[in-house]
């Protein structure tokens, strides 16, 4: 998959949307990374930062990658 085709997953955007309070306060527009180095940033925080449902949630993200 693209990271367009990602970001416009349910997966993907649910998954950001939840963890955006905790883990992505600091970034702007976590919704549309443009490249795949943006998306393993959000990614990576949101499996650093979150809980045990985000670390795997993020781990079948990254599948698509």
């Amino acid at each position: 998959m693209t990271i367009e085709e990602i970001t416009k997953t349910d997966e993907f955007r649910s998954l950001v949307e939840e963890y955006r309070g905790m883990c992505l306060w600091f970034a702007d527009d976590v919704l549309h990374p443009k490249s795949r180095v943006q998306m393993e940033q959000v990614l990576s925080s949101i499996e650093a930062n979150g809980d045990m449902s985000a670390y795997k949630r993020v781990g079948r993200i990254r599948r698509w990658l």
